[in-house]
């Protein structure tokens, strides 16, 4: 995989975000934590039910009222709650690692770089979600990164705390070569699945993943770019903000990185992301 240098963000101005200080940033979106919905009970240990007590009327009494005599009704069995289930505004990061010496460290993402050099990217989701990753050309045909085979056998669900490395570890880096041009590079994050890129993705398949896993093609094939246009026109016409951060995490390391959120806090939520590599 050859790469083009120098890393531009497309913020794009219909994403622009006139913050102010009751707005969140986000990174301080991508670092909010998920409200805990309450438990129902479990049917096994059912909670015991206060009762009032009921004076039974003797059994000639009963007998004595006819046949016009109603049997009690039988206990209702209390059914477990409805819970709502809550959602934070959708964010990532992402970070570009450049491989210093014997590893490899997070750069500027503005950072100039030059033939030879190598890199990976590293994302990171703030809940569970579905990252697509896919570059594209000056031909109009899009390649897919991510989900791959060699990572999870192809599953692209990710989870926070879990970052996802493009290429992995056990695969070589991209590299600049000596051609000069622009690639881009999208990264698509949604908590339902895409149903449009699923289907040029995976050979067969339920798009909602419901019963067993999906086969993944080859990636040789070039996908549509055509989808992947649609798909930007309709998540960037939302209210996604961009925030390139240089300093402490909450965990006191340094990183540099670039966060993107919406306040979208439906289970429809998704994020579009453009990086632009440009050789020089």
């Amino acid at each position: 995989m050859k790469f083009a240098a120098g890393i531009a963000m497309s913020f794009l101005a219909a994403t622009a975000w006139s913050q102010n200080d009751t707005e969140l940033t986000p990174r301080e979106m991508f670092y909010i934590k998920a409200p805990v919905a309450a438990k129902p009970p479990n049917p096994a240990n059912p909670v015991p039910k206060k009762t009032t007590p009921v004076n039974t009327p003797p059994a000639d009494a009963v007998a004595s009222a006819g046949s016009n005599q109603q049997a009690p009704a039988p206990p209702s069995i209390p059914r477990p709650p409805l819970v709502r289930v809550n959602y934070t505004p959708l964010a990532l990061k992402y970070s570009i690692l450049e491989k210093k010496g014997n590893q490899f460290e997070e750069v500027d993402a503005d950072t100039q770089f030059h033939s030879g050099d190598r890199i990976r990217v590293k994302v990171e989701a703030n809940s569970p979600a579905y990252l697509y990753i896919v570059m594209g050309g000056s031909s109009g045909q899009w390649r897919v990164l991510f989900p791959a085979k060699e990572i999870s056998g192809g599953n692209n669900r990710i989870e926070p705390g879990a970052p996802c490395i493009i290429p992995p570890e056990s695969d070589p880096p991209f590299y600049f070569d000596e051609t000069a041009g622009v690639e881009k590079v999208s990264l698509v994050l949604s908590r339902s699945p895409e149903p449009d890129l699923e289907k040029l993705i995976y050979a067969a398949g339920d798009p909602a993943r419901s019963g067993e896993p999906k086969t993944i093609m080859a990636m040789n094939n070039p996908i549509d770019g055509a989808v992947v246009g649609q798909l930007r026109n309709e998540v960037l016409a939302r209210d996604l903000v961009f925030e390139k951060y240089d300093g402490a995490t909450p965990e006191g390391q340094q990183e540099k990185a670039v966060y993107a959120a919406t306040k979208d806090q439906s289970a429809n939520a998704r994020l579009f992301v453009d990086l632009k590599l440009v050789h020089k």
